[in-house]
């Protein structure tokens, strides 16, 4: 088996998937309430309205030349014209439409592809170096542990209700070209006393704010594989933060309870799991072998380039006379056409003949001498631009803000003028090697810039009162069981000098390194300085009457702005729902309070609110009722019956039930009461989704005090100072109590509500009023 195996349950969440799809045409679920479902099957939104994104799980990077001759197939099915490689190894399809999502899910699924886990709080693809089994230097293959591993994973319900993203990943070596030591849970082969085994780390992660993983266990046996990561996953899902999504991460965890609670806590669950003899993964080597005889040698057509290539590209396997080949895909994006003709090309070398690698591109593997010269043929006749200086190949970039609803710069289009740049500076490119260049287009990192010998995040900058793109300068980052450094912070440029700025930082170093020595070498010698100096010489930029050039991003056809910038979708989960019911029960509140409501809009308007009560907190117990009936049934058994509201409720709930208006109007005090009693049972909720009301909290279970509304006016106070002003002012206030601001259009709305969500409160309402904006805030 050279892929993971899918779990039994797909089809039946697929077919629940269906059916949700269905009830929101009908506009029977709202939009969030869909997109809490979706996320986790790995489909995404993008910017532009109703198209959406599809990620498949491809485990260590695996797929084969007949699952991407069908990939291929399914995308141009459905008209969507290239495929995307991700930095986790993993396959996209991009501009979907939601008519088609469910058709292409399962016509995946046919092909033992699945994109369940593809977002959301869910165990993410598990990965491996890509050259794993064939690597000079490793100790052992990890593949066929990241394959059980996943095919384990995936089985388990808990995998997909997790606080936040889950990652994982093993590396052969303890130079680490898997990023075990950045994961959330990592594991670096070993030897020890003649026994094969792995040293794990934890809590490790990139995002806005990346750490470097801790050493959890200095070596466990193969069979020990599958208890830690349960073991690991296991008190995550305990207790994780599940309320703020800012600091709901594994790494957070860690830095929460310490590092020796974090490992008690984790060696109770562990030693748990060991008494329960768990299963131990089901482990089939995978043979690195030549595949047989069949696809006769060709000579190359041009044997300079050929021998350059060689060169470039190609390295020797740790098996005699084969030999790996890395294919770039300039930017992670190959259409269909060109991935049908490589999956039908590498159709004689066998099923394990390929990988996804995490800087976008394929390395095939298991070529023989032989037959090098019909890769180098098929290239030179199916990929434009396959024989560059490999640095064009390692570069990488996250979508930004074409498609990420959290972008904030153009960084794909950033990235093309920066190799245009490159390509025709004249410098000797091929001496860069291995350099990693990365952009992001956010601080979120999916470009992976904390891992880049240079890198670039997005940022927005202000000149005399305009936007312009920017992006913060790091450099120098180091991989390796234990000696991992996240690069580091240099300065910052705008996004109009960014490639001027890279071209003059590698002349520069190229005239340094002339004597010899790597990049990383000279870079921990100069210690950041040669760049921090260069960053002086882009240090000012033009006014926006001078040259309105720096105020349009790359590509981009209007003045920089944040405006179309929105939540992302990664965390959707269980929360979403939550604070679905949560704003209904607000609104119904608010509608019942308005003058002039008539007696038969009451009774509807109670019975609504009695409906949302019930079905607000069920999810927390595992219970997605599919009606009325089911969700009193559930709140009285869950809440009711345990003493979590009080029994004196269940009289409402019979009466909604029933639709015995005249009674619901008899007792809207009571409902009202209801509604807050859930309000304040949320607010309480712990990690674990545990109610731990403080006996502090005076009045009875119903009887929540409403929350304190301020009100600010900032108009005419330029950023960053209303900002400053905005977080003292929810500094006095409890967590749950509402502020209203008020902001000038432009700069203060474009920046002010986005800084406020990023210190983990929550935007309820944003409405423009006249010439400024009202943006309320509920504090977290």
């Amino acid at each position: 088996m050279i892929n993971y195996r899918l779990p039994d349950t797909l089809e039946k969440e697929i077919s629940e998937l269906e059916n949700l799809f269905a009830r929101y045409r009908k506009g029977e679920i709202s939009a969030p309430e869909l997109k809490a479902r979706r996320v986790p099957f790995g489909v995404y939104e993008q910017r532009q309205p109703d198209t959406y994104m599809v990620r498949i799980r491809c485990a260590a990077g695996i797929v084969t030349p007949g699952q991407l001759e069908q990939v291929a197939a399914i995308a141009s099915r459905y008209g969507i014209d290239t495929l995307h490689i991700t930095t986790r190894q993993e396959l996209q399809l991009h501009y979907a439409k939601l008519e088609d999502l469910i058709s292409i899910i399962r016509q995946l699924k046919a092909i033992g592809l699945a994109t369940r886990g593809g977002g959301g709080n869910t165990i993410r693809n598990i990965t491996a170096q890509e050259d794993a089994g064939i690597d000079n230097g490793e100790v052992f293959d990890v593949t066929p542990y990241a394959i059980a591993l996943t095919t384990r994973m995936i089985a388990e319900g808990d995998s997909w209700t997790l606080p936040r993203k889950f990652k994982i990943a093993f590396s052969g070596s303890r130079e680490d070209k898997g990023y075990a030591t950045v994961a959330d849970l990592g594991f670096i082969a070993q030897i020890k006393d003649g026994r094969r085994g792995f040293k794990v780390y934890a809590a490790g992660g990139l995002g806005a704010k990346p750490q470097a993983a801790k050493p959890l266990l200095e070596f466990v046996e193969p069979e020990e594989v599958f208890p830690v990561a349960k073991a690991v996953k296991t008190i995550f899902w305990k207790y994780g933060n599940r309320k703020n999504r800012h600091a709901a991460r594994l790494r957070f965890l860690w830095d929460t309870l310490g590092e020796g609670e974090f490992k008690k806590r984790f060696n109770e669950e562990y030693a748990a799991l060991k008494q329960q003899n768990a299963a131990i993964l089901a482990i089939e080597e995978m043979e690195n072998k030549a595949p047989l005889p069949g696809l006769a040698p060709l000579p190359p057509k041009d044997l300079n380039a050929f021998a350059l290539w060689k060169e470039r590209f190609v390295r020797p396997q740790k098996q005699g006379g084969l030999f790996s080949a890395l294919i770039p895909v300039e930017l992670g994006f190959i259409s269909d056409g060109q991935a049908l003709k490589l999956a039908q090309f590498l159709k004689p070398f066998g099923d394990n003949v390929l990988r996804l690698t995490k800087e976008q591109n394929f390395l095939v593997r298991n070529i023989p001498q032989r037959n090098l010269g019909n890769v180098y043929n098929f290239l030179a006749q199916a990929f434009e631009n396959f024989n560059q200086p490999l640095i064009f190949g390692k570069l990488i970039s996250c979508a930004g803000a074409s498609t990420c609803q959290l972008g904030i710069c153009l960084s794909r289009q950033a990235a093309r003028a920066l190799m245009k740049t490159l390509s025709e500076s004249g410098l000797d490119l091929d001496r860069m090697g291995d350099f990693k260049l990365n952009l992001s287009g956010c601080p979120n990192s999916c470009g992976q810039h904390s891992l880049s010998d240079l890198g670039f995040f997005g940022k927005a900058a202000r000149k005399g009162g305009h936007l312009y793109p920017a992006y913060n300068v790091v450099a120098a980052s180091r991989i390796g069981d234990g000696r991992t450094k996240l690069a580091e912070t240099a300065g910052e440029v705008s996004a109009k000098d960014l490639p001027a700025l890279v071209k003059d930082f590698f002349q520069l170093y190229l005239s340094k390194s002339a004597a010899g020595g790597t990049f990383r070498e000279y870079i921990a010698r100069a210690d950041k300085k040669d760049l921090v100096q260069l960053l002086e010489n882009y240090k000012e930029v033009p006014s926006f009457e001078e040259d309105k050039s720096y105020y349009y991003d790359w590509g981009a056809e209007s003045v920089f702005s944040l405006a179309e910038r929105r939540a992302g979708e990664c965390s959707a989960g269980i929360f979403d729902l939550i604070e679905v019911d949560l704003g209904k029960i607000n609104a119904t509140r608010q509608r019942l309070s308005a003058a002039g409501v008539e007696k038969e809009q009451k009774e509807r308007l109670l019975h609504e609110l009695v409906f949302y009560s019930s079905r607000m907190l069920l999810i927390t117990r595992g219970v997605e009722p599919k009606n009325e009936e089911e969700a009193y049934a559930a709140f009285t058994e869950h809440f009711i019956a345990t003493g979590l509201v009080e029994s004196s409720y269940e009289a409402i709930i019979e009466a909604a039930r029933k639709r015995d208006y005249a009674a619901l109007l008899e007792k809207e005090n009571e409902i009202y009461s209801l509604s807050r009693r859930m309000e304040l049972l949320y607010e309480y909720m712990d990690n674990s989704f545990n109610f731990k009301i403080p006996a502090s909290v005076s009045g009875s279970p119903g009887e929540r005090q409403p929350a304190v509304k301020a009100v600010k006016d900032f108009r005419g106070v330029a950023c960053p100072l209303n900002f400053v002003k905005t977080k003292i002012e929810l500094s006095k206030l409890k967590p749950g109590d509402i502020l209203e601001i008020r902001l000038d259009d432009g700069a203060p709305i474009e920046n002010v509500p986005g800084s406020v969500q990023a210190e983990g409160h929550k935007i309820i309402a944003q409405k423009k009023i006249g010439n400024y904006w009202s943006v309320t805030i509920e504090k977290r």
